[in-house]
């Protein structure tokens, strides 16, 4: 007989054991497929550090896959693998193929006393030993770990990392940085010593890398010293300190005052700091130490000192002494401590005295005494004339009249000299600094000498002429080329007067001031009138112009002259760069200073040269610019719109980039933006368009290379207009980096309104 109610109790401890089955079993079975899966979808996907890990989620026997593969032929196998897994019920979602991070960038960088590693590392591991490396570099500084894991770093990224992490105690502020093969250390060196070592670690062969240019700066020292010795084998010896941006010309000056061979022990160490005038001291301390035997020039500060051993005959080192006190300027005589030979001995004069007045004798005949004995009186040698005086003398013209100064045969020759001094200084004061010299050397020729002298002195604006011997130098200022011309022509006579010679290269120094460039743009080309310093600049400036859609309007009335500002080149060519972009402009470079006036129908172009001229001018020199938006003359026809439509496309949408990156997401805004400019194109099929490719100052000094990453920018929209139909005949690339800032580098809006890209519509 049967008894249901007690086999049903049965049933309720079977329901516990399946539930505590389905319970623990069930989660030890999903761990297992999971493990599985993830182990089946790797082997044949492929693993790279970088790479998004796959992961697996469990639903029962349902498998949903995720992560990256290296390829795309291995996520499709790992589907195909995973599907054909024992325990695996339906494979879902699936693997995306890995994209390579470019650039591939990672700084470590050191501000006061907190050291922050960025960028991109492969993989974790990688992470904690370069925090560890920071670590051990820098042992007091709080070290914060802003990495984030990434595909695609170069081979042996993790040792070069490291590498350079060791070059950071060199620095007292700064960043190294790699950029895909590329390395970079910028800052500034915390020692001279570690300036060196900074520049050799630079240059030190890295395989696989290289390193780019970056701002190094030299640490800046207090007091600044500076000395050249020289030896008495003619060697030159050169200690203390010297900014690095003035190596070459501080080398051009040491040329000029020793133009032979000479060897030169350079032991001077990079820094910043320098006294105002630090070049032109170091050139005129080169140009005295090369008339001593041996001797020593030092700067410290604004202090010069001048010691040593002058020319070995006594006339010309009192020549010499002369000279350098004459060239003085604002330095102190008193610290020239020339040691000449002596003096030749005065000549002695033999005087008899005079005999007492005695009445002579009278003797009667027989009276007469016998004759003595005829003795020879000694004969006294012949004193030798004094030596004659070798000449040294000078004059100066400036606002406060004319000064001479030097050695004066006699009172009518002083008479002289100031009588045309008088001419030249037309109305202003004459000083009268001359001392009579009766036993000038050559002294026939006085008036002829210091009167072709005064003669030069009076074509200077400003200046000095000076004589030593028959030796001639001149230094200062004329008006204008014109005066310059007529100088030269004259200074080229041959023979000059009274057997005159000027002392070699460096001789002469007059240039004109102001040194003036002007320049004009419109519809019949591009005009210059003025200065430059030599041929290379003006073809510079030519190739600017055949580079434009003005190829071949070019109207050249400038004149080659020396004494241009040093930069004045670099000025020049930023000047004619961006009258090029404007429908009508002039501009004019006198010495420091650039003034910009022009028209333009793209207020886009406005803003740029307005905001970026100034950034790219040469240090010392100063813009007034200022750029106005044509109200007639624009054309508003198609295809002209083309242009106007273009750059309200740019204003709209200036950043199609992520920071630091070329790559173009297809997202759905920068879907909108290419598919706006393909419109634009299309309205004007004939046009031949440049993409310009912009970036913000982020990275500058450092990491990045903005000028390749602009350009690289710009051939990426390229590649996806063309890619949508745009003939890419028409298409042309530029990058230009940080150059064309639409607003300053540094304000709030700067890192998206400058990191853009933008057309221009052909001419």
């Amino acid at each position: 007989m049967s008894q249901p109610g007690r086999w049903l109790w049965g049933l309720v401890p079977l329901a516990l054991l399946w539930g505590a089955g389905n319970l623990f079993l069930g989660e030890a079975i999903e761990r297992d497929v999971g493990r599985r899966a993830v182990a089946a979808a790797a082997a044949v996907a492929g693993e790279a550090p970088g790479a998004r890990p796959i992961t697996a989620q469990i639903n029962g026997r349902d498998v949903t896959i995720g992560g990256e593969a290296l390829s795309a032929d291995g996520a499709a196998r790992a589907i195909a693998r995973l599907r054909a897994e024992f325990g695996v019920r339906r494979a879902l979602g699936g693997l995306s193929q890995v994209v390579a991070q470019k650039p591939y960038s990672w700084s470590a960088s050191r501000r006061a006393d907190v050291l922050t590693l960025g960028g991109f590392v492969p993989d974790e591991a990688t992470a904690r030993g370069l925090v560890a490396a920071a670590e051990k570099a820098l042992p007091g500084l709080r070290v914060e770990d802003r990495q984030s894991l990434a595909f695609g770093a170069p081979p042996g990224f993790a040792e070069m990392a490291t590498a350079v992490l060791a070059e950071l105690p060199k620095l007292a502020s700064g960043k190294v940085a790699l950029d895909d093969t590329r390395f970079c250390i910028e800052g500034t060196a915390a020692t001279p010593d570690d300036h060196v070592a900074l520049q050799a670690a630079l240059a030190r062969p890295r395989e696989g890398f290289q390193p780019v240019a970056c701002t190094l700066d030299a640490p800046t020292v207090s007091p600044y010293r500076w000395n050249v010795e020289k030896l008495a084998d003619g060697s030159l010896r050169i200690e203390g300190f010297a900014p690095p941006a003035l190596r070459e010309q501080l080398l051009e000056a040491l040329r000029r005052a020793f133009p032979g061979q000479v060897a030169v022990d350079d032991r001077t160490k990079p820094a910043a700091g320098e006294p105002p005038a630090f070049l032109t001291r170091v050139a005129r301390a080169f140009a005295d130490l090369s008339r001593l035997r041996q001797g020593r020039a030092e700067l410290e500060g604004d202090a010069y000192r001048l010691s040593g051993d002058g020319p070995e005959t006594y006339e010309a080192c009192q020549a010499l002494r002369l000279q350098i006190a004459q060239g003085d300027g604002p330095d102190s005589v008193a610290q020239a401590t020339i040691a000449c030979p002596p003096a030749p001995p005065p000549p002695v004069e033999t005087l008899m005295p005079p005999l007492p007045d005695i009445p002579a004798p009278v003797f009667l005949p027989s009276e007469l005494p016998a004759p003595a004995p005829r003795v020879e009186a000694p004969v006294a040698p012949a004193t030798p004339p004094p030596p004659p005086v070798a000449l040294a003398w000078s004059a100066a013209i400036g606002a406060d009249g004319v000064t001479l100064q030097g050695q004066v045969p006699d009172a009518a020759s002083r008479d002289a000299l100031l009588a045309r001094a008088g001419a030249i200084a037309a109305g202003r004061p004459v000083t009268d600094r001359l001392a009579l010299e009766g036993n000038l050397r050559d002294a026939a020729d006085y008036g002829e000498a210091t009167g072709f002298a005064l003669d030069l002195l009076g074509r200077l604006k400003r200046g000095s002429v000076t004589l030593a011997e028959k030796t001639l130098s001149l230094a200062g200022e004329v008006a204008d080329g014109t005066a310059w011309a007529d100088l030269d022509a004259l200074l080229r006579r041959r023979p000059l007067p009274a057997g005159l010679a000027l002392t070699g290269e460096g001789a002469t120094t007059v240039v004109p001031r102001p040194y003036r460039l002007a320049l004009a743009v419109d519809r019949n080309g591009l005009g210059l009138s003025g200065y430059l310093p030599n041929s290379r600049s003006r073809e510079q400036l030519r190739a600017l112009v055949e580079a434009s859609p003005l190829k071949g309007r070019w109207r050249d009335e400038t004149q080659i002259l020396p004494g241009a500002p040093e930069g004045f080149a670099a000025a020049a060519v930023m000047a004619v760069g961006n009258l090029l972009r404007l429908d009508l402009g002039s501009a004019e470079i006198a010495d420091d200073l650039v003034t910009l006036r022009g028209l333009t129908c793209r207020d886009l172009i406005q803003r740029e040269i307005e905001t970026s001229a100034a950034a790219g001018l040469p240090a010392g020199f100063r813009i007034d610019a200022a750029i106005g938006l044509r109200q007639t003359g624009c054309v508003v026809d198609p295809p002209a719109t083309c242009q106007n439509d273009l750059d309200a496309l740019t204003k709209r949408n200036t950043v199609l980039f992520a920071q630091g990156t070329s790559v173009v997401a297809l997202d759905a805004p920068t879907e909108r933006v290419v598919g706006e400019a393909v419109a634009i194109l299309n309205l004007c099929p004939t046009a031949r368009i440049t993409i310009e490719g912009h970036t913000n100052s982020d990275g500058e000094r450092g990491v990045f290379n903005n000028l390749d990453l602009s350009a690289r920018r710009a051939l990426r929209v390229r590649d996806e207009l063309v890619r949508r139909g745009i003939d890419p005949s028409r298409l042309e690339t530029q990058g230009f980096g940080t150059k064309r800032p639409l607003v300053a580098h540094g304000l709030p809006d700067a890192r998206a309104m400058n990191r853009r890209v933008q057309f221009t519509v052909a001419k």
